[in-house]
């Protein structure tokens, strides 16, 4: 079957029936023509929802002028999106976004990327020998199998994103980004839905503080430890001393940068990355016009000033010429991304504001099958992973057709 004719089976029946599971219509109709109030609702200037209006009802006058000279910005520069009265812009920019890259990045990268194909090697092939002893067992989304062709994605549609979170005024970006890509790797990975411990990261992790930290830290500290439940560990926005007598279960086996030198990847690199491993950790530089987004196509175009905010990206579409993000500014920020009622989501236009730099995967443990002793051998320094067995009572075991 060529792949043009995959795509004009997604678009005329969906995917679902295409690959016999309930993921929605992820591939955008291409052609045709849209009713008035179709364009109407999808004019990102009437994008904005009631709640930034009603907001906007009873704001000081210094927001109100932040806002008037934001909106005269993006009506002057002809931007695609829409300006508000955001919960985030109660805190200052700062606070927000304390995503602090390593000055010798590319170097690091190399070696963190030389080590993660020789652990995913060694877990492929203890996922082989478990398939081979139980067939149909372990979670599949054939989708991926045409994922990166297709012109529009969204992860949600497959179940595969956790809510959006709020991190306060700690500037702890890195660490919701980074459990918003694991959180989708174990949904991924194990169908289990999990909500992990940002505030445990943040503590003990030794990958950043409210200051400001880099998600690389908090995959080592993944494998190595492993994070508790936000249940046990809840979130409180501030440095305070690690607890470590609390249970760490979730654990990951490997991570790895999209690009080498973990510089920003292609359009088509990112989602093959985005495909194949489940929702990315990537890094953007968050302006004052992002932090009052309420809705659009994100296109500041601002890449003279690097990056400063760590955020999950979940999607793309082609026909917006933009990546899906997921921030961690709670729900009073951004618009829904076309899915749903929940907002907290940003269309960020293909290479604005350096959207992708440092672009990171990161795998959950499976919780079906062991590893070898050879995987401890490539990692030496890692508390070993407990024995999955006991865990897969409360998976779902049933033969996946």
């Amino acid at each position: 079957m060529t792949m043009k004719t995959i795509q004009r089976i997604v678009g005329v029946f969906g995917l679902s029936m295409l690959v016999g599971l309930s993921f929605g219509n992820q591939a955008t109709a291409q052609g045709g023509d849209e009713t008035k109030a179709s364009r109407r609702a999808n004019n990102p200037r009437t994008m904005q929802t009631q709640i930034y209006v009603q907001r906007e009802r009873t704001a000081s006058a210094e927001i109100r002028s932040k806002l008037s000279a934001l909106r005269q910005q993006v009506t002057e520069q002809k931007l695609a999106f829409t300006v508000g009265y955001t919960e985030a812009m109660d805190r200052k920019l700062e606070q927000l976004a304390g995503t602090r890259a390593p000055e010798n990045l590319p170097a690091l990268a190399a070696k963190q990327n030389a080590v993660a194909q020789q652990v995913l090697e060694i877990d492929r092939q203890a996922r082989t020998e478990f398939e081979r002893a139980h067939p149909n067992v372990l979670p599949r989304i054939k989708v991926l199998a045409v994922c990166s062709q297709l012109s529009a994605f969204d992860w949600r549609r497959s179940g595969k994103v956790t809510a959006v979170r709020d991190q306060d005024g700690c500037g702890s970006c890195w660490a919701f980004a980074s459990m918003g890509a694991y959180e989708g790797s174990d949904l991924v990975r194990n169908n289990q839905k999990v909500d992990a411990s940002e505030q445990q990261v943040l503590n003990c992790s030794g990958a950043g503080t409210c200051r400001g930290g880099w998600h690389a830290g908090v995959f080592d500290y993944l494998i190595a430890t492993g994070t508790a439940t936000e249940a046990s560990y809840p979130y409180t926005a501030n440095d305070k001393p690690c607890n470590g007598s609390i249970a760490t279960p979730y654990r990951a086996v490997a991570w790895g940068y999209v690009k080498p030198d973990a510089g920003i990847p292609s359009v088509a690199e990112m989602k093959d990355a985005l495909c194949k491993y489940g929702p990315l950790t990537v890094a953007v530089f968050a302006s004052p016009l992002f932090q009052a987004y309420t809705g659009g196509i994100f296109n500041e175009g601002n890449n003279s000033h690097g990056i400063n905010h760590d955020v999950t990206l979940i999607g793309w579409d082609d026909g917006k010429g933009a990546w899906l993000i997921k921030n961690s500014w709670g729900t009073n920020w951004g618009e829904t991304g076309g899915y749903g009622t929940e907002r907290g989501y940003i269309w960020i236009a293909y290479g604005s504001n350096n959207i992708g730099y440092g672009a990171a995967w990161v795998q959950a443990r499976s919780l079906f099958y062991k590893l070898p002793p050879k995987y401890y051998e490539v990692l030496p320094n890692i508390r070993p992973m407990p024995d999955p067995g006991p865990m897969r009572q409360n998976l779902r075991l049933r033969p996946h057709q």
